[in-house]
């Protein structure tokens, strides 16, 4: 058995976002936020992780997972979580599983495939200011779902094929983030996800599916109808120069027009460190039926350089800037929103979002 964890502490700034209200009715503020937050890269987290022999062949695995709040209750926009990162005590990941000649099967609540595989097409490698999240679809559908975690999971993958592998997860009652009951859900939103993937030497390439049903509507009514999710994902070693990229199609049933996500980047080695820059958009053109809408874009940019000190150690500075369309008639706009792993801010419709961030993170 093992001990792990990280602590991750930055100091950021945002500006073009939402100021929290105490009226729940108000409209949206723009405010600009100086602060700490803990979790510019990873997330600050503590957990135990361990294996053990059941017969020739056959293994049993463990991981429980928290987070902690590395900077204090007040960091920046914990969301009220308590934990600030997971949803709740060890909820980040708590699971147990099975490992031998025809694979690995795991029981409880996981990372979700989506969320794993897209860091693996991010130049950001799905961290600091500058991550491919911030567009994605996995967290920033108008089906009212958060795709990064599962609850009551199922998950199985292949043994590896000479580079080729498969994946499935299953759950009757994907909760996300959420530890608590929502009562606007139409029904607890059950999830089918499948993935395919090729990993070489310099090559990384796959392709996911996914299927939420029982989601909310485009318009947020819990109708339940399903929401379903492409994702494809592709990284490409040339040495000196690392190649990034990923794409995402969503679309729900008692909608029109589509979601999407294009993200491009590159890994640069430079002195000690590594340089990290993408550009990617997030495509909108869902409503609720029978409307239909124009598309609304966001763009992000974004630059980053991480600084390993150590094997555990690492030392990082990030900035990212998104420009959203406002609405129209005809268009609903965008509202993302620069974040990273501990920094969790909310966009406006129109409002463009800057966001940098100094930060030192340290695994052990």
């Amino acid at each position: 058995m093992q001990l792990y964890g990280s602590i991750d502490v930055s100091v950021a700034r945002f500006s073009g976002v939402r100021q929290h209200p105490f009226d729940p009715d108000a409209g949206p503020v723009p405010t600009s936020v100086t602060g700490m937050g803990a979790g510019g890269v990873t997330g600050s987290r503590l957990g135990v992780r361990g294996n053990t022999a059941l017969s020739p062949g056959l293994k049993l695995d463990f991981l429980a997972e928290t987070g902690f709040c590395g900077v204090g209750l007040n960091q920046l926009d914990a969301g009220g979580d308590p934990e600030c990162s997971g949803g709740g005590f060890m909820q980040r990941a708590a699971w147990i599983g099975l490992e031998g000649r025809l694979g690995t099967l795991r029981a409880g609540r996981q990372v979700t495939l989506l969320d794993e595989h897209s860091a693996q097409g991010d130049a950001f490698e799905g961290a600091f200011l500058g991550q491919a999240g911030n567009l994605s679809l996995v967290g920033n559908n108008r089906a009212g779902l958060d795709m990064s975690r599962l609850s009551q999971a199922l998950s199985w993958f292949t043994p590896d094929l000479g580079g080729f592998g498969l994946q499935a997860q299953y759950t009757p009652h994907a909760r996300g983030t959420r530890t608590d009951d929502d009562t606007d859900d139409a029904r607890d939103p059950q999830a089918w996800i499948v993935g395919a993937h090729y990993r070489g030497a310099a090559l990384t390439l796959g392709a996911d599916w996914s299927r939420w049903r029982h989601a909310y509507t485009a318009a947020g009514q819990p109708r339940g109808e399903p929401y379903r999710l492409w994702q494809v994902y592709a990284s490409l070693g040339l040495g000196a120069l690392d190649l990034y990229a990923q794409a995402q199609q969503g679309s729900a049933d008692g909608a029109t027009g589509r979601q999407r996500m294009i993200d491009l980047g590159l890994g640069l080695p430079l002195g000690r460190g590594r340089l990290m820059a993408s550009v990617g958009r997030h495509i909108d053109s869902m409503a609720p039926a029978p409307r239909r809408v124009e598309p609304s874009y966001a763009t992000q940019v974004a630059v980053g350089y991480s600084l390993p000190l150590s094997a555990r150690t690492l030392v990082y500075a990030s900035a990212a800037h998104i420009v959203n369309d406002g609405a129209t008639p005809t268009r609903l706009g965008t509202d993302l929103a620069v974040g990273a792993a501990g920094d969790v801010v909310h966009g406006i419709v129109g409002r463009r979002s800057n966001g940098v961030s100094l930060g030192l993170s340290h695994s052990f």
